[in-house]
């Protein structure tokens, strides 16, 4: 009782010596693991690749246990603490699916065009498909324009969700810049951008169309410095 007390106290604030010490103390073998951050990777997979045997301690050095995990395809991040005296979490940072690109089928891919191992029926996978060139070599997206079209996908799905749900598709039109098609918004049908400023290029189209006296204008293009064109015409 005296030692799992001071253990205890130790683990708070303890010196250079200590884990090595504590780690061998039964009563800190770890009892049971926690996962967390998972959505895609199942829990015993990552119990499975993490591989902390039965006389493992929540002391001992986890970085053998999180490489393991990041080993996964789908994981991109993993991290390891203590929970307690007998408890280890494994926090897990997953790739996130992106965009919908043509490889014989539609497959998800991530902002850095990295072909992921999920099924988009399954997982209810309602992504932008990127095309005009977007093809996959060894398993990632080959086209720089179509890998410039991602970064500015992922920038502005971090800058406006809402808006990055109503994209049905997206490809580059050049080196420079990329065409969004919108599934439906009461002011505009198409979207063109710069791909290396394309959150400043949004926040213009919101501003210009917030002072436009016909919101029904169908394109408007943010690819000219310092004004926004908008027109009513259809694709093609």
């Amino acid at each position: 009782m005296i030692v799992v007390g001071t253990a205890g106290a130790l683990g708070l604030g303890a010196p250079f010596w200590a884990p090595p010490v504590l780690g061998t103390l039964p009563v800190f073998r770890v009892e049971h693991v926690e996962v967390t951050g998972n959505v895609f990777v199942q829990h015993d997979e990552v119990l499975q690749l993490a591989a902390i045997g039965p006389e493992a301690s929540v002391w001992d050095d986890g970085s053998a246990w999180e490489a393991r995990v990041r080993s996964h395809t789908l994981v991109r991040e993993a991290r390891v603490r203590r929970v307690g005296m007998r408890g280890i979490e494994i926090r897990v940072t997953e790739a996130q699916p992106l965009a919908l690109v043509m490889d014989g089928t539609l497959v998800p891919v991530d902002e850095e065009g990295r072909v992921l191992p999920l099924d988009p029926s399954v997982w209810g996978l309602n992504l932008p498909v990127l095309t005009g060139g977007a093809g996959v070599e060894d398993g990632r997206v080959s086209d720089a324009r179509a890998c410039g079209a991602l970064r500015a996908l992922a920038a502005l799905k971090e800058y406006d969700d809402a808006f990055f749900g109503q994209i049905s598709e997206l490809w580059p039109l050049d080196a420079e810049s990329l065409e969004i098609e919108l599934i439906e918004s009461g002011r505009t049908g198409r979207v063109l951008l710069l791909a290396g400023d394309a959150v400043r290029g949004l926040r213009r189209v919101e501003l210009a169309l917030g002072h436009a006296s016909d919101s029904a204008a169908s394109v408007a293009d943010a690819r000219f410095d310092g004004q926004v064109v908008l027109r009513a015409r259809k694709r093609g």
